[in-house]
């Protein structure tokens, strides 16, 4: 009996420190030479390989129940990984996308909803999950009934450059018509002037609330990468907040000009083909 007791605690043990076994640590992964404080920490939970990060190959694999740990720059990350708990896995690698804050430790984790695995960005200081901070990429692709996932869908997504359309909105008083290459044009219906420029958009990473900007230039003399490398955000004359937004119609609430800030316009929306 007493040898049988032995083996029971032994077993017991064995099977308590599998269970708390120490993550596989794969040092600091940091190819742009950041600083030691910009740095933050990502746990990778149980079962998950990750094959690349930033589409560059890491190979942070794992025979199963294995955590690893890893030191990577602050700022956005993609993700692709894959899933195998020996009862559920994934067919090919999935793409996650958290964003990261320096000096905080983060939890990449399979979540299981029936037979489906997605994979999750979770806040893990003091080992204890916190906020997500995974993009949500469904809203991204304007596949959710949130304002500005409709936004993307119906107003920007038709100008990028794998479509190139155009999108016009149109009321009384104005038509303004968002084009591909990030370029605008602005008509007053009362004065005939039509004014040009190149148009920018930012939004939180939850995709809560967002801004279009809108910044009159000589779109020659201004190309996209230009502007892009430009302080538009701040320079913009016309800054656009979207309020609402459907398949026919969009609702703004201007930011700039100052005189207008707060007032709200609605236009109708129609596509272009080009």
């Amino acid at each position: 009996m007493k040898k049988n007791m032995v083996y029971i605690v032994v077993f017991f043990i064995s099977t308590l420190l599998s269970c708390t076994s120490m993550p596989i640590d794969r040092g600091t992964y940091n190819p742009t030479n950041v600083q030691e404080e910009e740095l933050s920490i990502l746990y990778i939970h149980d079962y998950i390989d990750v094959q690349q990060m930033d589409n560059v190959k890491v190979n942070w694999h794992v025979q199963g129940q294995e955590p690893q740990i890893v030191k990577i720059p602050s700022g956005v990350h993609s993700f692709s990984a894959s899933y195998h708990d020996g009862r559920r896995f994934t067919f090919l690698p999935m793409t996650v996308i958290g964003q990261f804050t320096k000096g905080n430790v983060y939890l990449l984790k399979g979540v299981i909803n029936g037979q489906k695995v997605d994979l999750h960005v979770l806040l893990y200081n003091d080992k204890v999950e916190g906020e997500e901070v995974t993009l949500d990429v469904n809203k991204l692709q304007g596949n959710d009934a949130s304002i500005i996932s409709q936004y993307i869908k119906y107003v920007l997504n038709p100008t990028m450059d794998e479509v190139g359309n155009s999108v016009k909105m149109e009321n009384e008083k104005y038509i303004l018509i968002y084009k591909p290459d990030m370029v605008y044009s602005l008509t007053d219906k009362e004065t005939g002037i039509t004014s040009e420029g190149r148009r920018g958009f930012s939004t939180d990473f939850r995709m809560a609330s967002g801004k279009t900007f809108l910044l009159e230039t000589d779109i020659s003399s201004m190309s996209r990468q230009q502007f892009l490398s430009s302080k538009y955000s701040e320079t913009a004359q016309i800054v656009l907040i979207p309020i609402a937004c459907t398949e026919s119609e969009v609702t703004y609430k201007y930011e700039k000009p100052n005189e207008l800030q707060g007032t709200e316009i609605k236009f109708t929306i129609m596509e272009i083909e080009l």
